[in-house]
């Protein structure tokens, strides 16, 4: 390095940006970061609490598939065995047509499902945690009515994944903070 190159711009903008980065690596080293589905800090885990969230019945296919994520993401497969909290489903959902072509039909259609779920102690009946869950999938349509029939099936088995995984990830997010 030159003599003359010491007081350069281009020196003290890396000082500062070297700055920068140890004032940021301090900062990001006082977070208290821990993963969702390991143990808690007062003992136990979020995933045995979750294995203990019984599900109430629903009473149609789209809220069945919702019903069915959930309880899977939530419990891995596993039975639910003596519950503590209780969860109460309603779910809707609706198909809406997205373009209008120049003969007054629809090709493309989104079905879009929303479930309101709410988690409770059986035993003091405390609310644990109250939300809604919203998704959408689209689909075409075509002249045949059986591609017609299962792209809108599938449509709603895609919509209805994604709100039953967000519900199981929000109620143990819920569940590690230990609400």
């Amino acid at each position: 390095m030159l003599s003359s190159d010491h007081g350069s711009p281009i020196l003290r903008r890396a000082g500062v940006r070297g700055f920068l980065f140890v004032l940021a690596a301090w900062a990001l080293a006082a977070c208290t970061v821990q993963p969702v589905y390991g143990p808690a800090a007062a003992g136990g885990g979020v995933q045995s609490a979750l294995t203990r969230i019984a599900v109430d019945p629903v009473d149609d296919r789209v809220a069945q598939q919702v019903r069915n994520t959930a309880i899977f993401q939530m419990t891995g497969g596993k039975a639910i065995t003596d519950p503590i909290y209780r969860m109460k489903l309603t779910v809707t959902y609706r198909e809406i047509g997205l373009g209008i072509t120049n003969i007054d039909a629809s090709p493309s259609y989104s079905v879009q499902v929303a479930a309101t779920y709410e988690v409770t102690r059986i035993d003091t009946g405390a609310l644990v945690t109250r939300s809604t869950s919203r998704a959408s999938a689209a689909y075409n349509r075509s002249n045949q009515a059986f591609a017609n029939s299962r792209a809108q099936i599938d449509a709603q088995n895609r919509a209805a994944a994604t709100v039953g995984n967000d519900i199981a990830i929000r109620v143990a997010t819920v569940l590690a903070k230990g609400s």
